[in-house]
């Protein structure tokens, strides 16, 4: 879902905690970097305190404070080696690896700044994973809860516990989940957390809703992500392409939130409606999700039409320009199901189905749909 666009951030992350090499001759102790957002380093300090509001250093023996709003970042000097392959790592995407060596950081480095630093990145590894693979929740959350518990007002707070509520809802606890979004959702109204934070809180906490078959309530939380979104991109935010998919997720959702509620003739008209969107991506998924009702629809009622009219839906998705690979894999999921239900009324039929069910496992298995198009091959 979430994790096909969060390459930006990453190489964020990476530029704002890269390791340097040490200069000769400089103190062990006085290697560390803080870059403000003035341009002017701060070089040659050791950071010894990453706070929300704040980051507390040494500079030749002395103790100073600079105000978190004047940062634009910082470097350690003394990270282990496996704190830079990992963040290195991350800006690939490659999460669990770069999950498994900023633990192996954590456990490598005595400074403490570091090694919490290196706990946090570990969770937020293994929250990115978790929503691929639901395997990695529990060492999310475990790193995630370690972090908040050392630096409950820590300088990656925010994240972290909104990661941490990510990896609960992948683990399979989608109540534990809703409670802890609805806690921190207040939290951030009155935090000053950077706006694309609040979003996601919404948009996970619909999910949330969504898998309790709270369909109302995910739906109207759907709804609650659009006017977030509007307000971050109106203040300004670094994360726009990740709100640009997070809108268009919310919006295709609102209508599986229908889907849920068996209302198939509302969801119908809605993704019609939706179709005429001009968003990017957007009416790629409206085809698919009008080809999805109108399978379900044709099955329901042995309708030969309404399946011919899902295959045409779907195809059509499938060329759209901008299409995700969310919507792409749900569009080929839904055409083998068509051909599937078309059986012996079209020749061939199972095998094509077949063909697509692969397709989807091969080239979409960060999808939800792989898991399911696993299922439809496995019997």
């Amino acid at each position: 879902m979430l994790s096909t666009t969060l390459l930006h951030s990453a190489r964020l992350i990476l530029w704002s905690t890269a390791v340097l090499a040490l200069p000769l001759g400089l103190a062990a102790q006085d290697r560390d970097t803080i870059l403000k957002k003035d341009g002017k380093h701060k070089t040659k300090v050791l950071i010894v305190k990453l706070d929300r509001d704040m980051i507390s250093y040494k500079s030749r023996g002395k103790d100073f404070t600079i105000k978190l709003d004047l940062v634009s970042g910082y470097r350690f000097g003394s990270a282990p080696d496996a704190y830079t392959r990992g963040l290195s790592a991350s800006s690939r995407e490659n999460h669990v690896t770069a999950a498994k060596l900023f633990d192996e950081a954590s456990k490598a480095t005595k400074v403490a700044v570091v090694k919490q630093a290196a706990i946090f990145f570990a969770g937020r590894s293994f929250a990115l994973a978790s929503l691929k693979d639901a395997t990695h929740s529990d060492n999310a959350v475990s790193n995630l809860q370690a972090y908040l518990t050392a630096t409950p007002n820590g300088y990656y707070m925010p994240q972290a516990k909104v990661r941490l509520a990510q990896a609960s809802l992948a683990g399979g606890d989608a109540a534990g989940a809703e409670t802890m979004l609805k806690a921190i959702e207040t939290e951030a109204a009155s935090g000053n957390w950077e706006l694309y934070w609040p979003v996601l809180i919404k948009y996970t906490l619909a999910r949330a809703q969504y898998e309790q078959k709270k369909f109302s309530d995910a739906r109207f939380s759907f709804q609650a992500v659009d006017g977030a979104i509007a307000t971050a991109l109106g203040q300004g935010t670094k994360y726009n392409s990740q709100l640009a998919n997070l809108k268009t997720e919310a919006l295709v959702r609102q209508g599986e939130t229908y889907i849920g509620e068996k209302m198939y003739d509302d969801a119908l008209g809605y993704y019609q409606t939706l179709a005429g969107n001009n968003t990017r991506g957007v009416r790629a998924a409206a085809l698919a999700g009008q080809g999805q009702i109108l399978y379900i629809q044709g099955v329901d009622k042995n309708d030969e039409t309404k399946l011919r009219q899902a295959q045409n839906e779907l195809a059509k998705a499938c060329i759209e320009p901008d299409t995700s690979d969310s919507t792409s894999a749900k569009a080929l999921f839904y055409m083998g199901k068509v051909l599937t239900a078309l059986g012996d009324k079209e020749q061939g039929s199972l095998g094509r189905a077949k063909t697509y069910y692969t397709a989807v496992r091969k080239n979409y298995g960060a999808t939800e749909w792989a898991a399911r198009a696993r299922e439809e091959l496995e019997g």
